[in-house]
């Protein structure tokens, strides 16, 4: 068995949400492409997270690696996320949150897995965005609770960035 196909050598690749060929730059394409991006640089800032002392840290960005897949799944047809992972989200999102608080807007950064985290926020953005013009041509019948989830989702990751820059002793430049 081989990786390839060859399928997609048309510029078509198989969506389960149509349960057909559909362009690779169809919306749908785009956001799942997206939310994958966003997968693989949260995997990234993981590797570049210290292994020690940041334990509950590194669980919560692998919870949250497989709830992006779980997004996936959910808008593919086949329902895999709830308000349970709202709150996880929001949970989360004030635990990190508390502990370094801004005071200003800064300038994203700082040390490997900070900047990783940041970048990571970026494409949970971007993939909202995503998600949104998606939304346009799709009539997705979990749709409001997954606008929340992904919602949360770049707000977390924020937070996690700077808990974990505080944590290792960097303090975030000032934007202005």
């Amino acid at each position: 068995m081989s990786l390839y196909t060859g399928k997609g050598d048309r510029g078509e690749t198989f969506c389960f949400i149509f349960g057909r060929y559909i362009p690779k730059d169809h919306p749908a394409i785009e956001f799942l492409g997206t939310l994958d991006e966003a997968n693989s640089v949260l995997g990234v800032a993981l590797a570049h997270i210290p292994s020690e002392g940041f334990d509950d840290l590194r669980e919560d960005i692998v919870r949250l690696q497989r709830l992006l897949f779980r997004i996936g799944f959910t808008v593919s047809g086949k329902p895999s996320v709830s308000e349970d992972d709202l709150r996880w989200a929001e949970e989360r999102t004030d635990h990190y949150y508390s502990k370094y608080p801004l005071k200003h807007f800064i300038l994203p950064g700082g040390p490997g897995g900070a900047a990783y985290l940041h970048l990571a926020r970026t494409v949970l953005r971007r993939c909202e965005r995503r998600f949104i013009t998606m939304t346009r041509e799709v009539d997705l019948e979990h749709r409001d609770i997954l606008m929340k989830i992904i919602n949360r989702l770049s707000d977390l990751v924020f937070a996690m960035a700077l808990y974990l820059a505080g944590e290792l002793g960097y303090e975030n430049p000032r934007a202005v």
